[in-house]
């Protein structure tokens, strides 16, 4: 069996999605609640930029930017790990709770990133969960324009109107 092998780059925009094991029950409000309490203490720890999400029943979707002496794949077990106590702790129960491996993609062009927050944000409408990308709370979308309280706050980014702008 190949081995998954990850480019330790910093400073990059990285799409990343997290999936919760199939043995595991599907995330209802209060384990989103636990994700973005996870996500926030991570965040003040290893002080990575997050600027965009969306949390799903079974995945979750991020636009990260690790720390300059930061890495992906310590900063992604770090929220993996911090993730799992939390949920553990509130369902009282024990053992892994993410699949082992997580899919990433480095993100080069303004377009691409555009793209890919879109994809996040009509990720709820595409599943049925909600008829609007603004209906589903568990999202980044109410940040980029709405007064609503949203659970998780994002990082801002000034990024070119030119969508063809490499990042």
């Amino acid at each position: 069996m190949s081995r998954l092998r990850r480019l330790f780059v910093s400073e990059k925009i990285f799409f990343i999605t997290c999936n919760l094991l199939p043995t595991r029950l599907p995330f209802v409000d209060a384990d989103f609640v636990c994700l973005a309490e996870a996500i926030t203490g991570v965040r003040g720890r290893r002080m990575f930029l997050f600027t965009g999400y969306v949390f799903m029943p079974d995945h979750w979707h991020a636009l990260v930017i690790p720390a300059q002496d930061d890495t992906l794949p310590q900063m992604m077990d770090a929220i993996k790990m911090a993730g799992m106590r939390r949920f553990n702790s509130r369902r009282n129960e024990r053992g892994r709770l993410w699949q082992p491996r997580y899919y990433d993609e480095i993100i080069w062009t303004v377009k691409q990133y555009n793209e890919s927050l879109s994809y996040m944000h009509f990720n709820p409408v595409e599943r049925g969960l909600v008829t609007k990308p603004e209906d589903w709370p568990w999202s980044s979308f109410r940040c980029f324009g709405g007064t609503v309280e949203i659970p998780l706050e994002v990082d801002r980014l000034d990024l070119p109107a030119d969508q063809s702008v490499r990042l």
